[in-house]
């Protein structure tokens, strides 16, 4: 198992409205994984987050092994539309 993007305990808030609640996932290399969820269920603030676009309230992204945030702003060589 080749752990491409790993979220630990990823929570987001704006302002009193937390989004994203302790959130822990890993997504594996040479799958393809969807996001789904209702309306305003934080898959767009989740995607942000794991881009660098956003920071994480509290919590941990890994994207091919470097903390986002910490070790880089923006992950290398990846892709979202």
């Amino acid at each position: 198992m080749d752990v491409v993007i790993r979220l630990e305990n990823l929570s987001k808030s704006f302002g009193d409205a937390c989004v994203l609640s302790h959130v822990s996932r890993d997504f594996e290399a040479g799958k393809i994984h969807g996001i789904v969820g209702n309306n305003g269920s934080g898959k767009t603030v989740m995607m942000k987050c794991i881009c660098g676009f956003l920071p994480a309230t509290t919590g941990t992204i890994h994207v091919f092994g470097k903390q986002i945030g910490r070790d880089v702003d923006f992950p290398e060589s990846l892709g979202v539309i």
